[in-house]
């Protein structure tokens, strides 16, 4: 075998069995003899034999790959998330293949069903929605597939409370009688790349408000760009409108940080001038003292990879939806407030 890697047929040679046992024992076949899965595993240990990728899709029709969809990359909760997914597609042997959307002609190659994407076994889907992206709402190719951090009644999904966590943080804030604002994601709130999730974390803030009875006037909930920029962008407005002390709820962390640096530099004492809730725990958020909605990111991927498995041995089961708790974490940005 000197100068060829080592195949199939050595291994069957080597551990006494046919081809097909071979087979069987690396696929994960159960109806083989204790003693011979043992051979033939170390046989492929001895010849250090490595199953060829290509000739197992061709034998199984499988590409052990799955396709996961992203609005952007480079954020942490898309790092956090899909390094989560890889962990659990990894445990499995399979690969993750990423493709984020990023812009509408890049949408618009995915709309066929013909494109890269589909060529896996099957697909994960975060923070977009099929009711935004595809014309009659569904995907456009039929592979089992799971929506994270988004809702759609057609497909497996996991999601969080993002209404129930934005309302307990606006009641938070709203412990301490100041004027209360809200600020989102202008990007994600509407149009093809929208999951969802800031508009019902819209909804959680409007609602809150309303049982305390303060009115959401126009000016109340300020739109920003996805980034810490967007959140000094619209500290600084909300301080042509009002003087300190002021509530503020950051509809996400990275958004939160860009108000947290804004408050430094222009001199508001954060926890008593600002008073500031962010959305997601980023790992940063404890070392900055910000006071946010935990939502279990990885858990969010591992569970959404899981229901990617079940949906690939149960192909016909209906939709299984998750919805996860998010939980408040009170730190010094809202210090003075009541109870969390």
């Amino acid at each position: 075998m000197r100068g060829r890697p080592p195949t199939i047929q050595d291994v069957a040679k080597r551990a006494g069995v046919g081809v097909s046992t071979v087979s069987k024992v690396l696929n994960g076949y159960r109806d083989v003899a204790d003693d011979t899965r043992r051979r033939v595993l170390r046989a492929v240990e001895e010849l250090s034999y490595r199953p060829s990728r290509t000739a197992r899709t061709f034998r199984t029709g499988k590409t052990r790959t799955i396709s996961v969809f992203t609005p952007m990359i480079g954020t942490e909760f898309y790092d956090r998330l899909i390094t989560s997914i890889d962990a659990e597609l990894a445990a499995h042997d399979y690969d993750a293949a990423l493709f984020p959307l990023l812009s509408e002609q890049r949408l618009e190659r995915y709309r066929s069903p013909e494109a890269l994407p589909y060529h896996a076994d099957g697909l994960i889907l975060a923070s977009l929605n099929p009711d935004w992206l595809f014309a009659d709402g569904l995907l456009p190719v039929v592979l089992p597939a799971v929506l994270v951090d988004a809702y759609h009644a057609a497909y497996d999904t996991v999601t969080i409370d993002n209404a129930g966590g934005a309302d307990t943080a606006t009641t938070h804030l709203l412990d301490v009688d100041a004027p209360t604002f809200a600020i989102m994601i202008e990007r994600f709130a509407d149009g093809p790349f929208s999951s969802g999730v800031f508009i019902e974390r819209h909804k959680g803030f409007v609602r809150a408000m309303e049982r305390r009875g303060r009115a959401v006037e126009e000016g109340t909930v300020l739109s920003a760009r996805f980034s810490d920029t967007g959140g000094r962008e619209a500290l600084r407005r909300i301080l042509t409108r009002t003087e300190p002390p002021i509530n503020v709820f950051a509809s996400c962390d990275l958004v939160a940080k860009g108000v947290l640096d804004e408050a430094h530099d222009v001199g508001l004492a954060v926890g008593h001038d600002l008073r500031l809730v962010g959305f997601d725990d980023q790992p940063w958020a404890a070392r900055a003292g910000l006071s946010t909605v935990h939502q279990p990111i990885e858990r969010m991927g591992s569970l959404a990879t899981e229901l990617l498995f079940r949906r690939l041995d149960h192909p016909q089961d209906p939709p299984v939806h998750h919805e996860l708790v998010p939980e408040l974490v009170v730190r010094s940005s809202s210090e003075g407030g009541g109870a969390s």
